[in-house]
This record gives C-alpha cells, sequence and structure tokens, in this order.
C-alpha cells in the first residue's frame, strides 16, 4: 500500500508540474490584458488621427468654399454696384431732360396766361367776369404743377415714371384750363 501511496502522491506531483499554477494564468491573463489595451490604444490613436485628417482635410475644402463664396459674392456686389450707378446716372438724365421740357413748357403756359390777363384788362365787362370765375381754378392747377416740379429732384429711377405720368397729366390739365379761358375771353 505504500507503494500505492508512493506512486499516487508521484504521479499527482506529475500531474501538479504539467498544469500551470494559478499565478502562472493570472500573470499570462495580465500579459493578453496589456497586449489587448496596447492595441486598443493603438487602434485609438489611429482612429483619432483619421479623425484629426478627416477634420482638417474637411476646415480646409469649407475655407475654400467660403472663399469662393466670398468672391462671387464681391462679383456679384460689382456688379449690382455698377448698375446701380448706370440706374442713377440714366435717372439723372432723365429728370434732367424731363426738367429741361416741362421748364419750357410751364414757361409758355405762363406766357399765355400772362396775355390772356392783359387782354382781360381790355375785354367786355362779361368777358371779364369769366375770366375772373375761371382764373381760380387755373391758379390751383398752376400750383399743382409747380408741387410737381419742385418734387423733380427727389424722383428715383423707381419713382419717375410714376412721377414723369402725374406731372404731364396735370400740366395737360392746366393747358386744357388755359385754353377754355382763352376760348371764353
Amino acid at each position: 500500500m505504500n507503494r500505492h501511496l508512493v506512486a499516487g502522491i508521484a504521479s499527482l506531483a506529475f500531474l501538479a508540474s504539467c498544469t500551470p499554477s494559478a499565478a502562472e494564468q493570472k500573470a499570462k491573463a495580465d500579459q493578453a490584458q496589456q497586449v489587448a489595451n496596447a492595441k486598443i490604444e493603438q487602434a485609438n490613436n489611429e482612429a483619432l488621427q483619421k479623425g484629426e485628417a478627416a477634420q482638417k482635410e474637411a476646415d480646409g475644402k469649407i475655407a475654400q468654399a467660403n472663399a469662393q463664396t466670398q468672391e462671387e459674392a464681391s462679383k456679384a456686389q460689382l456688379e449690382a454696384n455698377k448698375s446701380i450707378r448706370q440706374a442713377n446716372d440714366q435717372t439723372l438724365k432723365l429728370r434732367n431732360d424731363y426738367q429741361v421740357e416741362t421748364s419750357k413748357s410751364i414757361n409758355q403756359i405762363d406766357n399765355r396766361l400772362d396775355g390772356l390777363k392783359v387782354k382781360a384788362l381790355t375785354s367786355k365787362p362779361k368777358a371779364q367776369a369769366q375770366f375772373n370765375s375761371m382764373m381760380p381754378k387755373v391758379v390751383e392747377q398752376r400750383s399743382v404743377v409747380g408741387q410737381d416740379l419742385a418734387s423733380l429732384p427727389s424722383q428715383t429711377a423707381q419713382s419717375f415714371n410714376d412721377y414723369k405720368v402725374k406731372t404731364d397729366k396735370d400740366m395737360s390739365d392746366l393747358r386744357k384750363s388755359v385754353e377754355e379761358v382763352a376760348v371764353n375771353l
């Protein structure tokens, strides 16, 4: 029995020497964990570097797009300013031409009125009375035309056409009234 016991103990000692101890297993597990941690850190660093590179590339593209957009906006603003200046120049020319034209017309109307006033002084009493009754309307219309002409310098490219239509109508109405006075005098 002693022999069996010695053989059993020897077998156990042999088996014990073949299987790693708990300390060895823990050391291997720790080493495996360190290797895994190193690989994870390396992967994280690579991902961070790739992310930074991608962000840098995206920032560059954004900056380039912003610069291009700014350049296009500047060119568009330059063209818009040029168009605005041309429109302002054209409006100024139209206003100046219209002022010359209307000044001539209003001078003709005023001269006609002055002639009618002189003629009324030498007319018969009935014609004078009719002249005097029609003159307030003529004076009012002349005042409206005067106000129209006074507002000419403030007309813009957008408002000029409407202004011109109104002023032309007011002058036409004044001419008609002056001619009615002349016919009845």
